[in-house]
């Protein structure tokens, strides 16, 4: 029930609920973050290997047995590696801008903002438009709560902190792909 509660707070009260996290360990924010995760994984690894079922059925060819929980096991083992790792990767990129917008509380803050402000996407992974519209966008005012309260932040500087550490990479990306086209136009 403990879990619940905590999800409930993250995503509707998160003010309150970082202020509570502040006493937490950093173990004690990627236990939640994985729990959350393995959750999702099995979620999306059942929708996987029903959904191959049922192609398995229809093409109805006896080579394909078995097929259906093999892919629902990689999709499950797939989805917890990927989202440790894009964690990771979501908060040292994050905590280099927080750093130099002014946030001196530690990396230990800025992880615990990005595992406990991914609730939304965690909860709502698994739900088509959700999953790449409302979760992360959610997620991402989450986090700016998370920042503003562990990091001690003002709500300007955080926001700013944040879009900086979005935007950039995007710009990054793009420059490469648009320096990778140029080549091969006419």
């Amino acid at each position: 029930m403990e879990l619940v509660k905590r999800i409930r707070g993250f995503a509707f009260n998160p003010s309150q609920e970082f202020a509570a996290a502040k006493k937490d360990t950093l173990m004690d924010a990627f236990k939640y973050y994985i729990l959350l995760l393995a959750v999702l994984a099995a979620i999306l690894a059942i929708v996987v290997a029903v959904a191959m079922s049922v192609v398995e059925s229809m093409v109805e060819l006896p080579m394909l047995g078995g097929l259906a929980f093999l892919l629902g096991a990689v999709t499950f083992v797939d989805i917890l590696i990927i989202g440790f790792f894009a964690a990771l990767y979501v908060i040292v990129g994050l905590h280099i801008w927080v750093y130099l917008f002014g946030g001196r509380k530690g990396l230990k803050e800025t992880a615990k903002a990005v595992t406990y402000g991914a609730t939304p996407c965690l909860i709502l992974g698994w739900i088509p438009v959700a999953n790449v519209i409302i979760g992360p966008i959610w997620s991402v005012l989450v986090i700016i709560n998370g920042v503003m309260e562990l990091q001690e932040l003002s709500p300007g500087t955080a926001v700013l902190a944040i879009i900086t550490a979005i935007l950039v990479p995007v710009i990054v990306i793009v420059a490469v792909l648009a320096a990778l086209a140029v080549p091969m136009m006419p």
